[in-house]
C-alpha cells in the first residue's frame, strides 16, 4: 500500500519578549504535533520582533538542536506583531503557511481543521473562536471584541466578524495577499481578511476552533488601543 506523501507546512511564530520556559513549551508542542500528524513536516520560523529579553544564543541553539527545521528571523528593533509575522511569511517557501502565537493557544484539533481546509483547496483559512473564548476574557477585552465584530461588519462589510483570532493559514495565493498588508500592529489580521475578501478569485474557508482550557488572556492597555484605532482608520482609508 502506498505511503501518504509528506505535507510541508511553514509555521510562523512571533515571539516578542517570551516568558521563561517558552522554548521548552514550543519543543513539547511541536513534538506533540509530529506524533499526532506524522505525515506533516513543520518548518518553524521564529520571529523575536526585536526582543530584549527571553531569547539568547543558548535558547536558540537548544531549539535548533531539538527541532532542526527551525529558523530564527531577527532584526534589531521592535516593530509590532503584524510586521513580525509579515517578515516571517516573506521567508517561507512551503505550499502551506500557518501563523499563530508562540504559546500555541489553540488545540491540536484546531490545527488539523486549518490544515484540512487548506488541503481542500481554500486559499485562506480563518480560525474563528468558539463561545468559550469570550467567557475567559477580561471585561475590557470582551467589550473590545464585541465592538470589533460590529465594526468589521458595519464599516468593512466583512461576513467574517472574528478576524483577530491568532490562527490563520494560506497557500501561495493567500501569501501574496498577506504580503501586501501594511499594518504593523495587531489589526494586520483584519487588513489581511479584508483584502482577501475583496478578491472574488480567492476562496476563504472558515473553521470554528477552540482555545485551550485555562489559557490566561491579558488586558490591553490604552496605548495599544489608541494605536490600533489609527490602524483601523488606515484600513478604511485604503478601502
Amino acid at each position: 500500500m502506498d505511503q501518504p506523501s509528506t505535507i510541508h507546512i511553514d509555521l510562523i511564530l512571533p515571539c516578542y519578549n517570551p516568558h521563561p520556559g517558552w522554548d521548552s513549551r514550543i519543543i513539547d508542542q511541536m513534538n506533540r504535533l509530529y506524533r499526532t500528524y506524522p505525515h506533516y513536516r513543520f518548518h518553524l520560523y521564529l520571529v523575536p520582533d526585536g526582543a530584549t529579553k527571553g531569547i539568547n544564543p543558548e535558547i536558540q541553539q537548544r531549539l535548533v538542536r531539538a527541532l532542526p527545521d527551525t529558523q530564527f528571523v531577527t532584526y534589531p528593533q521592535n516593530q509590532g506583531k503584524g510586521y513580525a509575522v509579515r517578515v516571517g511569511v516573506a521567508q517561507s517557501h512551503s505550499e502551506y503557511i500557518i501563523y499563530t502565537d508562540y504559546d500555541f493557544p489553540y488545540t491540536n484539533a484546531s490545527f488539523e481543521q486549518v490544515i484540512r481546509a487548506l488541503q481542500e483547496g481554500y486559499d485562506v483559512v480563518v480560525a474563528v473562536r468558539d463561545s468559550n473564548y469570550q467567557k475567559n476574557l477580561p471585561v475590557l477585552r470582551k467589550f473590545l471584541s464585541h465592538a470589533s465584530h460590529w465594526v468589521n461588519r458595519v464599516f468593512l462589510g466583512l461576513k467574517i466578524k472574528d478576524t483577530q483570532g491568532g490562527l490563520k493559514g494560506f497557500n501561495q495565493r493567500g501569501k501574496a495577499i498577506f504580503l501586501s498588508t501594511r499594518v504593523t500592529g495587531f489589526l494586520f489580521d483584519t487588513e489581511f481578511i479584508y483584502k482577501a475578501s475583496r478578491r472574488k478569485d480567492i476562496r476563504i474557508g472558515v473553521v470554528k476552533t477552540r482555545i485551550k482550557d485555562g489559557l490566561a488572556v491579558s488586558e490591553m492597555g490604552f496605548k495599544i488601543i489608541r494605536k490600533e484605532l489609527k490602524n483601523f482608520f488606515l484600513i478604511l482609508r485604503n478601502k
